[in-house]
């Protein structure tokens, strides 16, 4: 086998494995694109937002805010 034909080969076969048809999609298949790139793009936000080190502190203060047995008024009346 020479590179010409291995080339041939892999451009034949990537596009089967990696093709997409667009076109074809239902409606069930772009909720579920949408709700991956969405729940994707969130958690990215969230995991830069928990280890960024200027939150630490204010992460901090919440740590134990399940376990408090006195409830606080967060509201402003």
């Amino acid at each position: 086998m020479s590179n010409s034909s291995s080339d041939n080969m892999l451009e034949e076969s990537a596009p089967g494995y990696f093709y997409t048809d667009w076109s074809a999609m239902t409606s069930h298949d772009w909720a579920g694109l949408i709700i991956t790139v969405v729940t994707f793009v969130l958690m990215a936000i969230a995991y830069f937002y928990v280890f960024r080190p200027k939150n630490k502190d204010k992460l901090e203060q919440q740590k134990f805010m399940l376990l408090d047995e006195e409830p606080t008024n967060t509201e402003k009346k």
